[in-house]
């Protein structure tokens, strides 16, 4: 109910102001006639109309409608004129109104380029050129004024009120564009009000005098003003300048005034210029907008961003193309005993070790041959500690704009301990030659340790879960494909679950398409939500075979607790058994052991 009366309120006021704009329009911009050469009272109701949604527009065309009785009967062409040229008066703004929700959608989005030159184009082109072709025919048979110009003078004056009046009464009765003026700093708003008082004076200057004519001088501090101001200032240097130069045009004065021909012309001629500005700031304030919502936005990105790089625990790095640390996520200290600061600017290639430094380089160089593709490569750092040198595994993505190469991001993560289980591994003979994976007998062993009770460096080494894992129709493949297919769907699912591993975890394949994950510390909930991304990376690989063919799997998990003192025969029983719930159910699922 309370809705109901403000809207009904605001559609009486609305009304009210439309019929004293329209009266005044008629009954000082009226010439020879015809039509008014003003005309800002279809912006106003257009203003509306664009804000609500159609089932509520009619109280705001009832009441502009009687003002367009009112105004008809007492200052235009009469009562007769009525029900012919009411409906044309009204036309325009519907139509407009209509033709904008059908493009741009609720709302008035002039803030884009695109969004400013479809409003010209409907409320200054088409609306205004449709309606002029009825409100001329409905002239000259209620003042025999003549047609063409009558015409010219509708869509002049109803093309030029619309593109002025309806941004400026859609930004005052838009509470966050208010706002945003209100929140303006102390010195912006100076400078705002400074640059329309210079647009004031020279619009001044230039329309008082009348011996030489330079109506372009106005447009260098309109630009100024748009510029520093946006769209707010653009719309009020037009209308300090149109108001301006109409009233002392009015007055004989400026350099319209040095042409021959009637008021009418005159006031035309006014129009065509202030049509000109209007077409160079507003799409001048429209780009700039744009541009500052895109700069807002990339700033709140990159806030993001920084604040998820710095809350991982790899680092996350962005490298020119030369090689130069643009960006360093604070990570970084405890893998260079730097900080993420004093990183910055340095070249990449300091913090390699030599031995290693043939090895990233060929890995950064085909990064940068492959957009879009992450490289991962292993090195050693350049400074010893302790415990000698240590492991980082880099995984680097070249990135790109439009075909040009900006450099690459990657995320570095310290693996030395993964490092040296796998070099011991490869001392004792104890990796899976096909993916180089700790085998059967590897993965044995270190289960039997982390159920037994040797103590270990393993934060909590006495938690963890077991996750087994089994490839979904995995013969099909073979079958189809062959073997060499198969084998390398089972290196491809390899890498994607060392991409997974943590430094103190252990990826096993145990046998044909079965492969182990031990989650070392790690509760049962982050091993779930490690095992099911895990499963979820392994669906959406896309693995090239010969004849240009791409080859999709899935996987199912069996998961089990880790749980000290059990033996690791019954670990390994219970997440075989959810591994078969899980095929059970349908395949490329998880399941946890009861």
């Amino acid at each position: 109910m309370s809705r109901n009366r403000s809207e009904h309120l605001v559609a009486f006021w609305l009304g009210v102001v439309f019929l004293v704009v329209a009266a005044a329009s008629v009954s000082f911009a009226r010439f020879d006639g015809g039509v008014a050469y003003v005309w800002g009272a279809a912006g106003l109701l257009l203003a509306r109309l664009v804000t609500l949604p159609v089932r509520r527009w009619h109280l705001p065309l009832l009441w502009c409608g009687l003002a367009c009785v009112l105004e008809v009967c007492l200052f235009g062409l009469g009562w007769r004129a009525v029900p012919a040229l009411v409906p044309v008066l009204l036309l325009e703004p519907v139509l407009a109104a209509l033709l904008l929700r059908a493009v741009l959608g609720k709302g008035l989005h002039i803030a884009t380029v695109e969004g400013m030159a479809w409003f010209i184009a409907i409320a200054g082109v088409i609306a205004p050129l449709v309606s002029g072709v009825f409100a001329a025919e409905v002239v000259v048979v209620f003042s025999k004024a003549p047609y063409w110009s009558n015409l010219l003078h509708w869509f002049v004056a109803h093309a030029l009120g619309a593109v002025l009046i309806t941004p400026a009464a859609v930004a005052v009765g838009n509470p966050a564009g208010m706002a945003r003026i209100r929140d303006w700093k102390r010195r912006d708003l100076l400078a705002n009000i400074a640059l329309l008082v210079v647009v004031a004076a020279t619009a001044a200057y230039v329309f008082y005098q009348k011996t030489a004519p330079i109506l372009f001088l106005p447009l260098l501090p309109m630009v100024l003003a748009t510029v520093r101001g946006g769209r707010m200032a653009a719309i009020t240097s037009v209308f300090i300048v149109g108001v301006i130069g109409a009233v002392l045009t009015a007055h004989g004065r400026g350099p319209i005034n040095l042409m021959s021909g009637s008021t009418g012309e005159k006031t035309l001629l006014l129009q065509g210029f202030i049509a000109c500005a209007v077409l160079l700031v507003l799409p001048v304030a429209s780009l700039l907008t744009q541009r500052r919502i895109i700069a807002d936005r990339w700033r709140e990105s990159e806030a993001r961003y920084h604040t998820i790089a710095d809350s991982l625990g790899d680092a996350i790095i962005d490298i020119s193309a030369d090689g130069t640390i643009r960006y360093a996520s604070s990570a970084i200290a405890a893998m260079t005993d730097l900080p993420s600061d004093a990183v910055v600017g340095s070249n990449a290639r300091d913090f390699v070790c030599k031995d290693d430094m043939a090895a990233v380089a060929k890995a950064y160089h085909q990064a940068l041959e492959t957009p879009g593709r992450a490289v991962i490569v292993q090195y050693r750092g350049a400074r010893d500690d302790d415990d000698g040198r240590r492991w980082f595994e880099a995984s680097i993505r070249a990135v790109t704009a439009q075909g040009e190469s900006l450099g690459i991001v990657g995320s570095i993560r310290d693996i030395s301990d993964r490092k040296s289980l796998e070099l011991s591994l490869t001392r004792e003979a104890r990796l899976d030659p096909l993916t180089g994976l700790a085998n059967r007998r590897a993965f044995l062993e270190q289960l039997e340790q982390r159920c037994g009770s040797i103590t270990s460096g393993l934060p909590n080494p006495w938690t963890g879960s077991l996750a087994i894992l089994d490839l979904d129709y995995f013969k099909r493949i073979n079958d189809r494909y062959g073997h060499p297919a198969g084998d390398a769907v089972l290196q491809a699912v390899a890498t994607e679950a060392m991409r997974f591993c943590r430094s103190h975890d252990l990826v096993a394949r145990i046998g044909g398409e079965e492969f182990c994950v031990i989650f070392g510390g790690a509760t049962m909930a982050d091993a779930e939500t490690a095992a099911d991304r895990l499963r979820q990376a392994i669906r959406a690989l896309r693995i090239p075979v010969d004849g240009g063919q791409t080859i999709t799997v899935t996987a199912s998990i069996g998961l089990a607790e880790i749980v000290p003192g059990t033996a690791a025969a019954e670990i390994l029983k219970r997440a075989d058994t959810a591994l078969y719930e899980a095929k059970r159910q349908g395949r490329d699922r998880l399941r946890i052991a009861a």
